[in-house]
């Protein structure tokens, strides 16, 4: 069984303008901590792990206090960019949270992707300082990265880190970056790298999935299952990723969205890997996220 995340975006603040942000951050809203509390205290029997993210979550001043307070139940991950956190913020998380950086290249690949000179500088610093705290390296398989790949996971090996990698999505500021986008005979080179990597064992995972006849059967195996997000502003969503809003928190109950979303058909779909909706004439068969997915009926 799939663990079920709760990602819970508690700000729109960002210091980065990433080119294949899905959120197109930094934008407006901030979740305060008396109103996350309450999504805490919601959540419980409906997911195992929490989430938080932004934007870029150590620029809310109450993170600590929300990762204190969801530790008591869940299993707690914290996205950052590298973000350069105090060592007041880091005392208060250690032994309560995993931390997930995101890494798009090494050095210059990464400061220019994300639109922010000294960005690997401070990614560095921040997972040198927290060498003792558990982590998980994040990256999204974009052209510029590709050729650093071992590199990363030299780096990773480092540091004692999980490198996880993802592919890209083409939503959001991705939508605005197609020459960021890898062409599907890429994408293949990749996926036999990488699953030869996850056969190995070790710290190398990937959600690179290839559509093929037989997740007509047993569906695909997707990391999303069981998955929802919250945004800023509140809205419930399937997953970050996806535009569809299932509701407000600040209009209704987490547990009354939850339970009205499994009722719908994409979900359904979602949590049985799109078996029944598979099609095998995508033009790239590692997107199914926005072919497959995201063409359901939100109803």
């Amino acid at each position: 069984m799939n663990a079920r995340f709760l990602e819970i975006e508690i700000t729109g603040r960002c210091l980065y303008k990433c080119r294949h942000c899905y959120g197109n951050f930094p934008k407006k809203g901030e979740l305060g901590l008396e109103k996350v509390r309450e999504i805490i205290g919601q959540a419980k029997g409906l997911f195992d792990c929490l989430i938080f993210s932004g934007g870029e979550p150590f620029l809310h001043p109450a993170l600590p206090a929300m990762v204190q307070e969801a530790a008591h139940d869940f299993l707690v991950f914290i996205t950052t960019s590298g973000y350069p956190i105090s060592d007041e913020q880091l005392q208060q998380i250690k032994n309560k949270s995993i931390l997930v950086f995101g890494m798009d290249g090494i050095g210059d690949t990464h400061d220019t992707y994300r639109c922010f000179p000294g960005a690997f500088e401070n990614l560095v610093q921040t997972m040198d300082r927290s060498r003792d705290v558990p982590k998980e390296i994040i990256v999204t398989l974009w052209k510029g990265v590709i050729p650093e790949i071992d590199e990363i996971i030299k780096l990773g090996a480092q540091y004692n880190a999980i490198v996880h990698f993802n592919g890209l999505i083409p939503v959001g500021r991705a939508k605005n970056n197609p020459d960021i986008l890898p062409e599907p005979e890429e994408l293949e080179q990749l996926y036999r790298k990488l699953y030869q990597f996850k056969m190995a064992g070790g710290s190398v995972v990937t959600d690179l999935h290839k559509v093929t006849e037989k997740d007509t059967e047993a569906g695909i195996d997707l990391f999303c299952r069981g998955r929802f997000n919250i945004t800023p502003l509140g809205d419930v969503r399937p997953c970050e990723f996806h535009t569809a809003v299932l509701g407000n928190i600040y209009t209704g109950s987490l547990q009354d969205i939850i339970n009205r979303a499994h009722m719908l058909c994409i979900i359904k779909s979602r949590e049985e890997g799109f078996k029944k909706d598979i099609r095998l004439d995508l033009k790239n068969p590692f997107d199914y996220h926005t072919t497959i997915c995201h063409t359901l009926p939100c109803n």
